[in-house]
């Protein structure tokens, strides 16, 4: 054999054997282990249900984990129970929608996802996948969270407000319960927000009507030390929530009409950890400690983590969404499962294409009051690493109802707010 050959063999029967010896000491990791800064450099070779650690951390996860103090305990995955009016409503629209760029619609739409049948080489993947997110929810047709509260939390210093409020949103088209459609099918759904506490917020509100069409949502807000009505600017979309660290568009990581973002790129799909089986609830509104109000928030810097929570694998699709040119951000990355619509994760970028906030929202399967299955948020987090501030949504899951019977679009007004803040 030719001497010049021989060390250039011995190399690589040594990277082979390390290789291989790697292999033999990755191992598959039990439900319950808890990935963090102390041992992931240890696990990230091992697996979890057949995936290995480092593929099922996103690039901002492990980067939390590392510099942020997330922890992940690991959870086996369990299938989300599909409600099969919105099965059957979703298979119905096969081969029948289509996007409608002029018109800002879905074109054949009636109800469910109208894209069941996502094809990753079409060239509208993307943006199929987000009208599924925006038209097909399994969220009912009447959300009620009577208690949710928005925790601002200092990354040093801690939680230094609560406010709490009560949110309604009541679908006007796709429904899957009686008719369809309400009214004249110009409206996709309503929504009513408004502050129970602390003394100086109580009674501000908004009411807001959304639209199936282009036309940007109809935005009122009630001023209580006033008692008058104010309507809001067109834009209201991209603005902040109160002192919050989210925008309008922030609510649920996604809450824009599709077509006012310019454009969508599908970066492809991919196995992460997530919380789609979460525990609940996620806020005790009669907590006196810390522990006993956020039960699985850790206590310490900087405690907006949801550590005590648990992430299973999921398969998602992994989109960038590109903003407008007024929008704070530059774009979004999100990911998405793809299985039924919901985002479980959000990049948002600032004008620079800096990372700036990362958003984190953890659900769970229940039971409408009418027997409907629906997937509800327990909580999530909008992390603004550029001040050190995040804002925590939890909700009192005891007290949501969907579909609450003997409800329609009359108990959802202007007025209801007037009424609500007074």
């Amino acid at each position: 054999m030719n001497d010049i050959k021989k060390p250039v063999l011995r190399a690589a029967a040594a990277v082979i054997a390390l290789a291989a010896c790697g292999l033999a000491h990755a191992a598959e990791l039990p439900a319950g282990t808890v990935i963090s800064a102390e041992n992931i450099d240890k696990v990230k070779n091992d697996t979890f249900e057949g995936h290995t650690i480092a593929s099922l951390l996103t690039e901002k996860m492990e980067w939390r984990i590392r510099n942020s103090g997330m922890k992940v305990p690991l959870a086996k995955a369990k299938e989300i129970p599909l409600d099969p009016k919105w099965v059957k409503a979703s298979a119905a629209n096969a081969g029948k929608t289509k996007i409608n760029a002029e018109t800002c619609q879905v074109d054949g739409w009636q109800a469910g996802q109208p894209f069941p049948d996502i094809d990753m080489k079409d060239p509208q993947a993307a943006e199929k996948v987000i009208w599924n997110w925006h038209l097909g929810q399994l969220s009912g047709d009447l959300a009620h969270a009577p208690f949710f509260t928005q925790v601002l939390i200092d990354g040093e210093k801690g939680v230094h407000a609560e406010p709490v409020a009560e949110f309604i949103r009541y679908s006007m088209k796709g429904r899957l319960s009686g008719d369809a459609v309400e009214g004249d099918g110009s409206e996709r759904g309503r929504q009513l927000l408004y502050f129970k506490a602390p003394s100086d917020m109580k009674g501000l509100g908004t009411f807001t009507v959304m639209y199936d069409n282009a036309k940007v949502p109809d935005v009122w807000a009630y001023i209580p030390a006033v008692r008058r009505v104010r309507r809001l600017s067109g834009g209201a979309w991209m603005d902040p929530v109160g002192s919050s660290d989210q925008l309008q568009d922030d609510l649920e990581i996604f809450n824009a009409r599709p077509c006012w973002y310019t454009g969508y790129k599908m970066l492809g799909k991919r196995t992460v950890l997530a919380v789609a089986h979460s525990k609940t609830p996620l806020w005790n509104r009669n907590g006196k400690t810390f522990e006993e109000k956020y039960p699985v928030l850790e206590n310490k810097a900087p405690f907006w983590n949801m550590n005590g929570n648990v992430y299973e694998p999921r398969e998602v699709y992994v989109i960038e969404a590109t903003t407008p040119s007024e929008h704070p951000y530059s774009k979004k990355v999100l990911y998405v499962d793809t299985k039924y619509p919901r985002i479980y994760y959000g990049e948002a970028y600032n004008r620079k294409g800096e990372f700036w906030k990362m958003m984190e929202f953890h659900s769970y399967p229940a039971k409408a009051e009418d027997g409907f299955t629906d997937v509800r948020s327990a909580g999530g987090a909008i992390i603004d690493f550029q001040r050190n501030h995040a804002t925590v949504f939890l909700v009192d899951s005891g007290s949501w109802k969907t579909n609450v019977p003997g409800m329609s679009q009359k108990d959802f007004t202007l007025q209801t707010l007037q009424a609500a803040g007074r």
